[in-house]
C-alpha cells in the first residue's frame, strides 16, 4: 500500500511539473482590447490578473502601463509615439475641410492656425517637403479668407489636404529617435545591450531590442518593441525579472492593427 502511494505521488508530482512547463497551469489570457491613444486603433490582450493597470505619458509615448503586483516594479508598457502622430495632419485638415461651410472668417483662422504642420527636426526628407507645402498652402487660405474670398479659401485648404495625404512614415525614418540605448539612460554603464533583431509584428516589419539593468539588489532583464503602422510608431516595453518575459512576448504577439 505504501509503495503504491509513493508511486502514486510521483506520477502527480511529474503531471504537475509538466503542467507547469508547459502553460497548461498559466494564468488564462485576457481578451484582448481596443485601444486609440493617439488617432490609430490598436487591439491587444493585456496581461493576466495580477498586473495592475496605468496610464502612460512619458518619453513622447501615450499609452498603457502594466505593474505586477507584489513584485520587483516590474511592468510591462504599450503606446503610440504621439510626437510622431501630432505630425499626421491629415484627419485635422479633413476636419475643418469637413466643417467648412460652418465656420465664420474669425472660427476659420483660428482652425486654421491649429493646423499648421511641424518644421523642426522632420523624421525624414518627405516630411519636410509636405510640411512645407501644408503650410504654404495654409498660408494662402487664410490670406484668401481675410479678403472674403470664401472658394479660394476652400480650394487652398483643400491642397493643404492632399499634401497631408502624401505623408508617410517608415519604421527606417523614426526608429533612431526612440530605439533603446544606454546612452539615453541614467548611469548608461547599469544598461547593457545583449540583443537586436528584425521580426514582425501582425505582418509588420518591428525591431526587437534586449538589454540588462544592473541595480543594486539583482540584474533585471529588459526588452523593448518597435512597429510601425500607418505612420504611428508603436512601442511595447518590458523591465523586470526574466522569467516574466513570456508574459511580455504573448501581450506583443496578440497585437492586432485595424486595417
Amino acid at each position: 500500500m505504501l509503495v503504491q502511494s509513493t508511486r502514486l505521488f510521483f506520477i502527480l508530482t511529474a503531471a504537475l511539473v509538466a503542467a507547469c512547463d508547459s502553460g497548461l497551469l498559466a494564468p488564462a489570457p485576457s481578451q484582448p482590447e481596443t485601444f486609440d491613444w493617439a488617432g490609430q486603433q490598436i487591439s491587444l490582450a493585456p496581461p493576466p490578473a495580477g498586473w495592475r493597470r496605468e496610464g502612460q505619458s512619458s518619453g513622447g509615448i501615450r499609452g498603457a502601463r502594466f505593474v505586477k503586483e507584489r513584485s520587483v516594479g516590474e511592468a510591462i508598457g504599450v503606446g503610440d509615439y504621439y510626437l510622431l502622430a501630432h505630425r499626421l495632419r491629415r484627419a485635422t485638415l479633413q476636419k475643418i475641410t469637413d466643417h467648412f461651410d460652418t465656420f465664420d472668417r474669425r472660427d476659420f483662422q483660428k482652425a486654421l492656425r491649429q493646423a499648421y504642420a511641424s518644421t523642426d527636426s522632420p523624421f525624414s526628407p518627405l516630411e519636410a517637403q509636405v510640411a512645407a507645402d501644408i503650410n504654404a498652402a495654409l498660408g494662402r487660405a487664410a490670406a484668401a479668407s481675410r479678403m472674403n474670398d470664401r472658394e479660394g479659401a476652400r480650394t487652398e485648404l483643400g491642397v493643404a489636404l492632399g499634401a497631408a495625404a502624401r505623408l508617410r512614415f517608415t519604421l527606417g525614418d523614426v526608429l533612431d529617435a526612440v530605439v533603446f540605448t544606454p546612452e539615453r539612460r541614467e548611469d548608461p554603464q547599469r544598461w547593457i545591450v545583449v540583443g537586436h533583431r528584425e521580426t514582425t509584428i501582425d505582418g509588420e516589419p518591428a525591431i526587437i531590442v534586449d538589454y540588462t539593468f544592473d541595480t543594486p539588489e539583482r540584474r533585471l532583464s529588459g526588452r523593448e518593441a518597435y512597429v510601425v503602422h500607418d505612420s504611428h510608431l508603436f512601442v511595447a516595453t518590458f523591465l523586470g525579472l526574466e522569467e516574466n518575459l513570456r508574459v511580455f512576448d504573448r501581450v506583443v504577439g496578440s497585437i492586432r492593427f485595424s486595417r
